[in-house]
C-alpha cells in the first residue's frame, strides 16, 4: 500500500485520453502537443485497432511520455501495460478485476477504476486499493452518449466521504470546467475537447490555466 500511496501526487491536473486514431505519427504528435500544453497524465485508449497496432501505438506514445517524464496509463489492457512497462492501467466495468491487475502489475503501478455514478463501485475500488477513481459522464459526452451521469452533487458526496483522488470525465469543455475546478477533484480527463481542437497545445494551456485558477 505504501508504494501505491507514493503515486497519489501524480494524479493531479489535466489528464489527456487519446481518441481512436489510425495514423501513428498524427497521434504521437497530438499527445506531445497535449503534454507541451500542460497535460500531466496521458491515457492510451483505442477501441478499434488490432492488438498489433495498439502495441505499436502504445510503445510510440510511451517514448513521448518518457521524454517529458509524464506517466502513461493504458486503458483496459493490463497485459499491454505489463508488456510495455507503462505506469499503470485504467479499468472499466467489463475489464479485468483490480485484484488481477495488481497481481500482474505489482504494487507500484497506478490503477484507476471507472465508477461512473455508482457509490458502491467507489466503495469497492477504495477498499480494493485503487490509486484513483473516475466519475462521469459529468456532462453530455460525444464519446459515450449513453453514459450514466455523475451529478455535481454526487461528486461532492464522494469527495466528502472517500479519501481517494477523483478524476472527472465526460463532456468537459472550456465552458463548464470551472464548475469542477473548485470542487476539490484531482484531475479532469479530456478526449474530444483536446484532440479535436485545431490548436491542441493552446487548448491544453487554456484548460491548465483554468484548473490552476481553481486551485486544482
Amino acid at each position: 500500500m505504501l508504494r501505491v500511496m507514493e503515486n497519489l501526487h501524480i494524479i493531479k491536473g489535466l489528464y489527456a485520453v487519446t481518441p481512436d486514431e489510425k495514423d501513428l505519427f498524427a497521434l504521437s504528435s497530438k499527445v506531445e502537443s497535449c503534454i507541451r500544453g500542460g497535460a500531466r497524465l496521458i491515457q492510451y485508449r483505442s477501441k478499434g485497432l488490432s492488438k498489433t497496432e495498439q502495441n505499436k501505438q502504445a510503445r510510440e506514445i510511451k517514448m513521448v511520455c518518457d521524454r517529458y517524464k509524464v506517466p502513461l496509463i493504458i486503458n483496459d489492457n493490463v497485459e499491454l501495460c505489463r508488456i510495455i512497462n507503462a505506469n499503470g492501467v485504467h479499468l472499466g466495468e467489463d475489464d479485468d478485476s483490480l485484484e488481477k491487475a495488481r497481481l500482474v502489475l505489482g504494487p507500484s503501478k497506478i490503477i484507476g477504476v471507472s465508477c461512473y455514478n455508482s457509490i458502491d463501485r467507489v466503495r469497492k475500488a477504495v477498499d480494493r486499493g485503487a490509486t484513483y477513481i473516475a466519475l462521469g459522464a459529468c456532462f453530455p459526452s460525444k464519446t459515450k452518449p449513453h453514459a450514466p451521469t455523475a451529478s455535481l452533487d454526487l461528486i461532492d458526496l464522494v469527495l466528502k466521504n472517500f479519501k481517494i483522488p477523483v478524476v472527472a470525465i465526460g463532456g468537459i469543455n472550456l465552458e463548464n470546467i470551472e464548475l469542477l475546478a473548485n470542487k476539490g477533484i484531482s484531475c479532469v480527463a479530456l478526449i474530444n475537447s483536446l484532440f479535436k481542437s485545431k490548436d491542441i497545445e493552446g487548448t491544453a494551456r487554456q484548460f491548465t490555466g483554468l484548473l490552476k485558477s481553481g486551485e486544482l
